[in-house]
């Protein structure tokens, strides 16, 4: 007889092999993927992924917004302990095979109805920092648009993070960085812009 298919089989097959070493039940992933594939079906080749994208580094394609529509719908089985849903900042730079500039990118997602991504997740990393005095300029120019993360848009000359970055080469602040939490604040720009204008003592989680 055949074989019922059990309820929770997601509906679309394709893809499966490639992912399958990923999605198998009981392995447990000790760390999340800092890059991974997805796999969009849209209905159509030039309808809409349903993301909002900035390409400003030219090429990568950096996801500012998800709203319902495929990656949403992929989103919904690869998310949770699979860790392989796209999110705002991740940066998808591979697209059917293509990478290299983000025009290209954007292109490649409207001419087939079945798009492969590589995604890659940006990587946390921690800081603490002190001023010297309350005067001392901290140097750091962001971007608010965002409710809950603030971006770095630049870093001042004679600051308090020029003055890191000098010391911390290996890993310096730079522009594009999300800040996501600052001393224990987090998921709220106006509270943590506020803390960074007045805390002399900085504890910084940040992401690129």
């Amino acid at each position: 007889g055949a074989m019922a298919s059990p309820p929770h089989t997601p509906r679309s097959t394709e893809g499966v092999p490639r992912f399958e070493e990923h999605t198998r039940p009981g392995i447990l992933l000790e760390d999340p993927p800092d890059e991974f594939p997805a796999v969009v079906t849209k209905q159509a080749p030039d309808a809409s992924m349903c993301i909002n994208v900035d390409s400003s580094d030219g090429f990568t394609l950096q996801v500012v917004g998800v709203y319902d529509g495929p990656v949403a719908e992929w989103n919904r089985v690869h998310g949770g302990g699979v860790y392989r849903d796209i999110r705002k900042f991740d940066r998808i730079f591979e697209v059917n095979g293509l990478r290299g500039d983000a025009r290209d990118l954007l292109a490649a997602m409207q001419q087939e109805a079945r798009v492969e991504l590589m995604v890659r997740r940006p990587k946390e990393y921690r800081l603490r920092l002190k001023r010297q005095t309350a005067k001392c300029p901290l140097g750091l120019l962001v971007d608010s648009a965002h409710q809950d993360a603030l971006v770095v848009e630049a870093v001042a000359k004679d600051s308090v993070f020029e003055e890191w970055n000098k010391t911390m080469w290996e890993t310096p602040v730079r522009k594009g960085d999300q800040l996501l939490e600052v001393n224990g604040i987090t998921g709220d720009a106006p509270r943590m812009l506020e803390e960074l204008a007045q805390a002399e003592e900085l504890r910084l989680v940040l992401a690129r």
